[in-house]
């Protein structure tokens, strides 16, 4: 059931030669593992360029399996997935093995990014109230500095200017604030939908930092400066967060966001804010 052409094309930009080696030994490890864990297979899902996703029924109910050669990425995922657990924002990890998780699965799991009508100020400022409530910041893997530096550099090889966001995010980093456990990477092509607890978040890049940090994507979303500043003082209202550290961190990031937006407009807009033209 497994396209090994179509999974080594997918995952050789990112591993390399590396591909070339784990993706011939997929077949048996997806049956040692069908065979450990009691597993039903389901479809693949064809997303991603760091790891092989596929539906599944388990003995805990409806589940996916995501495995990976990058085996540290993925036993970081479940260790900070555990972390999360406590809020009711994650998909609950069933079963984990080097380079392999099991996790429950989201219904009816649509991506927030792609809903007609997206989540209000309201639910969102719960949802990161709830994530930001579990979690020992002193279990991350990273401080918000580190991952910081590792956006920068990514951004500048896709030929973004940082001036102004290197100088921003130095002001930030220089003054203490509360200190929680972030997802890191919450994009809303990083959060779904759940039937019953609403807002859940897939695939932390977890880090130590700032609360205000997790809320920038929700409010760069916006295709145009005015609800970009309209979700970023409603936002910070409903989720009691400083709303002049919020609209800094969203400067901070917005000339990122840019480069990875294929909307002329919204890349533009996107700009704009990073630049303070509102």
């Amino acid at each position: 059931m497994l396209d090994l052409d179509a999974i080594t094309a997918r995952l050789e930009p990112r591993f390399g030669k590396a591909t070339h080696r784990w993706v011939p030994g997929l077949p048996d490890r997806v049956a040692a593992l069908v065979s450990e864990w009691d597993l039903r297979l389901g479809a693949e899902f064809k997303s991603g360029n760091s790891s092989v996703v596929l539906s599944c029924k388990s003995p805990a109910g409806d589940a996916i399996l995501k495995l990976s050669p990058d085996a540290y990425a993925v036993g970081e995922e479940t260790e900070m997935l555990r972390q999360f657990a406590a809020s009711g924002r994650v998909p609950a990890v069933f079963e984990a093995a080097r380079g392999a998780v099991l996790l429950e699965a989201v219904h009816p799991g649509a991506l927030v990014e792609k809903l007609p009508v997206p989540p209000s100020p309201a639910e969102y400022a719960a949802f990161l109230t709830d994530l930001h409530s579990a979690g020992d910041p002193a279990s991350a893997p990273r401080k918000l500095a580190d991952w910081i530096d590792v956006l920068f550099n990514s951004a500048t090889k896709r030929g973004a200017d940082l001036t102004t966001s290197r100088k921003l995010r130095d002001e930030l980093l220089a003054v203490p604030t509360d200190t929680v456990l972030l997802h890191g990477d919450l994009h809303l092509g990083n959060v779904l939908t759940d039937d019953t607890r609403g807002l859940v978040a897939i695939d932390p890049m977890a880090c130590a930092g700032d609360p205000c940090f997790d809320a920038v994507d929700y409010v760069l979303e916006g295709l145009d400066r005015a609800e970009m500043v309209r979700r970023r003082d409603e936002l910070a209202a409903a989720a009691d967060i400083d709303v002049q550290r919020l609209d800094a961190w969203c400067r901070v990031t917005a000339p990122i966001g840019a480069t990875h937006v294929s909307n002329p407009g919204h890349r533009a807009e996107l700009a704009a804010f990073g630049r303070g033209e509102y």
